[in-house]
């Protein structure tokens, strides 16, 4: 583990998920629970269906949201502000409080994991519904363009 949290100290990319699950490293490797999915590792990476993204991998010409027109998409802007996930993020404030940082929700989803394993309506099935929601938007504007 030691090595796994020096290796990490000095990386220079995925910073942001890195600074949210260093912390909380040990307790991320043991946990029983809770694999990731293809979605959930997008919005913990960021590398996915989001403007921010596809303009750096040379997808989109923007970065921009198809959602509601902010000028930069990243899976943080879905997370906490952009306004076409406006109910999908009113449940899962429900489930996991109001603080969306990717510190907060890694602490959510062990939470989550190691407590309460079986929710009916559970953030993880939220957050998968959020992202497909969204690519069937995005595809869909392709298309039409």
């Amino acid at each position: 583990m030691e090595l796994w949290v020096d290796g990490l100290a000095g990386a220079e990319h995925g910073v942001r998920t890195i600074q949210a699950i260093r912390p909380r490293l040990h307790q991320w490797s043991v946990r029983k629970y809770g694999s990731l999915t293809f979605r959930i590792t997008q919005v913990l990476s960021g590398h996915g269906c989001f403007g921010r993204y596809l303009c750096r991998i040379g997808r989109e010409e923007t970065a921009s949201c198809h959602g509601c027109g902010a000028e930069e998409d990243t899976a943080q802007h879905t997370l906490e502000v952009c306004t076409a996930w406006s109910n999908e993020r009113r449940t899962l404030v429900t489930e996991i409080g109001g603080d969306l940082s990717l510190p907060s929700v890694i602490d959510a989803m062990l939470g989550i994991f190691l407590f309460v394993l079986n929710k009916k309506v559970g953030w993880i099935a939220k957050s998968l519904t959020m992202e497909q929601k969204r690519i069937k938007d995005v595809e869909k504007m392709n298309k039409e363009n």
